[in-house]
């Protein structure tokens, strides 16, 4: 099967959020009340993160991921901040391609991004390196 990897323009979030939402609702819920799904909303429209739908072809929606670029002082990154979706095996190759070819693009040093433990299995085979773990003591 073949993907489709597309941005979303700021004004055309709204439009496809009810199918977006659906993937990106166990990560949203994992960033433990850091994030509702209507702020993340919120920030797509206003521009502040990007979205991006994988569509198969056969016109379903498979996955969402939301990216923000990170100016830091000495580098720009393009960071991940959500991702959730189905047959993430099938697609994850064209979506490190496409990431990859919009942070180059944008003059993104790198990819970064928090994820849980099982995402090493894709990442460690594509040029990622380890540097941490986040954990965190809710009180």
């Amino acid at each position: 099967m073949n993907y489709v990897i597309s941005i979303i323009p700021p004004d055309r979030c709204r439009s496809v959020w009810k199918s977006a939402k659906v993937h990106l609702k166990r990560a949203i819920e994992v960033s433990h009340g850091r994030w509702e799904p209507e702020y993340v909303l919120a920030s797509l429209v206003l521009g502040e993160h990007n979205l991006w739908i994988v569509v198969d072809d056969k016109g379903t929606v498979d996955g969402t991921i939301t990216t923000q670029i990170v100016h830091y002082p000495e580098k720009t990154m393009l960071a991940v901040h959500f991702l959730g979706g189905d047959h993430f095996d099938d697609w994850y190759q064209y979506l490190l391609d496409t990431l990859s070819r919009y942070a180059k693009d944008g003059g993104c040093a790198g990819i970064e991004c928090i994820a849980r433990h099982g995402f090493w299995k894709w990442f460690k085979q594509d040029g990622f390196q380890k540097t941490s773990v986040f954990y965190e003591k809710l009180l």
